[in-house]
């Protein structure tokens, strides 16, 4: 860091300290299988609260908020008919109404900085967990829960994988921006480590997801504005359209012999949930249906739940839980960050560079992995978007490219 720019960050304030202890605390979390992250994001963001500038990040954003507030609150309201017990209408609400508090602390300005220089150090000692987990048997995991089952110690770290990802782009920026001379050796250095950890754990997800955010990340330095549009708008089509044309691309019962295994049974739970879809195609079978399938089919040879706790695919999963009204909801909030991130960011290389790698990374691995609602996804998601607003929130003559 440079000597300006580490003499800008802001005095220790209590936000400063709840921002920094929770970097603190998140790698320990985020290897253990980041279920804990949503509680530690939202004790930081209640303690960092500062009122004035809630309030006018509030004033800001009024629509993007009050669709957010929309397809969260429609989400909540699909739990009255679903046929999954539990307390399910608040998990959404909750954890985003507070992860919301986080990121407003967070990106503000007077603390970008101090967000952007603890997610770098998180990162860093992340990796070392992970790789300590990938080149030893999960020897940390084991040590914690020394009767957990071989799939939760590849679980665990897998999650703590992702985590790393919502990191890494805003981190790579904020590295770029410092104008420190090691800076480019550094940020390839972070990009090979993250490159490793992608491969382990068994995650195909995490792999692709990295590779089409080192793309998008590439391209936002030569056309920033159709680097963000693309996967923004790209995505919002794909919510409109995906229960209709999935089908469309794996019709016949037979397929290709060279599709991996993991794949093929993606698309026996695709196929199996669009079909469903079609049966609640307006309002949807409510929020975490899916959890409650008990019939037993065989995917690619595999005896597995016809959909295994969720469809493998986050926008599957908005139609198949909140049907029409939930994929119109979130596709035009899916367009509605995109324009918002093409204004604020389009003449900001770096900030765009982290916004657009984001979007397309979450975006791809979402629709392929992991289910949105899951309460430590959706704070990983919320974590990734802070970061890029903190960069975004840094003076634009330290953040373009040097």
């Amino acid at each position: 860091m440079t000597k300006a720019s580490a003499a800008s960050v802001a005095p220790p304030t209590r936000s400063g300290f709840a921002v920094a202890g929770f970097f603190a605390l998140l790698p320990g979390f985020a290897v253990g299988g980041a279920i804990g992250l949503p509680v530690i994001m939202g004790l930081a963001g209640l303690v960092a609260l500062h009122p004035a500038t809630f309030r006018q990040d509030i004033e800001s954003k009024v629509l993007l908020l009050a669709l957010s507030a929309a397809l969260i609150g429609w989400l909540s309201i699909s739990s009255l008919w679903s046929p999954y017990g539990g307390a399910t209408y608040l998990k959404v609400p909750v954890t985003a109404g507070l992860g919301l508090l986080f990121a407003a602390a967070a990106a503000s300005p007077r603390l970008a900085r101090l967000t952007l220089a603890g997610a770098f150090a998180a990162l860093i000692v992340l990796m070392v967990m992970l790789a300590i987990e990938a080149l030893g048997d999960s020897p940390l995991n084991r040590g914690a829960a020394p009767d957990a089952s071989a799939f939760q110690l590849r679980q665990s770290p897998a999650r703590g994988g992702v985590v790393m990802l919502a990191l890494v782009w805003p981190a790579l920026a904020w590295l770029l921006a410092t104008g420190v001379g090691w800076r480019w050796l550094g940020a390839a250095l972070v990009a090979a480590a993250a490159g490793f950890i992608s491969l382990q754990f068994g995650q195909s997800s995490t792999t692709t997801g990295l590779a089409l955010g080192a793309t998008f990340f590439v391209a936002a330095f030569v056309a920033p504005r159709i680097a963000i549009l693309a996967p923004s708008f790209g995505l919002a089509l794909w919510t409109l359209i995906a229960p209709f044309v999935t089908p469309l691309f794996f019709a016949g019962q037979a397929l290709p012999d060279w599709l991996p295994h993991s794949w093929a049974v993606r698309v026996g739970i695709w196929r199996y949930t669009s079909a469903r879809i079609l049966e609640q195609p307006w309002f949807g079978h409510g929020l975490d249906a899916g959890r409650a399938s008990t019939e037993m089919t065989t995917y690619d040879g595999e005896p597995l739940r016809v959909i295994p706790v969720h469809p493998h695919s986050a926008t599957m999963q908005i139609w198949y839980d909140g049907g029409a009204v939930g994929a119109l909801l979130t596709a035009a909030l899916l367009a509605l960050i995109g324009a918002a991130l093409v204004r604020a960011y389009a003449n900001n290389k770096l900030a765009a560079a982290s916004a657009a790698a984001v979007l397309s990374m979450f975006g791809m691995m979402a629709n392929i992995g992991w289910s949105p609602f899951q309460e430590w996804w959706l704070s990983t998601v919320i974590l990734a978007g802070a970061l890029v607003a903190a960069i975004g929130a840094l003076p634009i003559r330290a953040s373009k490219e040097r």
